[in-house]
């Protein structure tokens, strides 16, 4: 998982990077700032998922009497 989302962050600063040179976006801290909250969305996607994926199954309850 932290791979991955290394991975995502460098590539978001490398086109935030572009972005700042073609005037797209003001400066580098506002690029600096999409790429903490992109990758702060993603990270919580990311836990979300992964806990729906591994919780249990349910076990379907014994009728009464038995």
């Amino acid at each position: 998982m932290e791979s991955i989302l290394g991975l995502v962050r460098h590539l978001l600063t490398f086109g935030g990077g572009l972005l700042v040179s073609n005037g797209l976006i003001e400066d580098a801290a506002t690029m600096e700032t999409l790429v903490g909250a992109i990758l702060t969305v993603a990270g919580g996607a990311w836990s979300l998922y992964d806990k729906i994926k591994n919780r249990a199954p349910k076990t379907p309850e014994a009728p009464d009497g038995q």
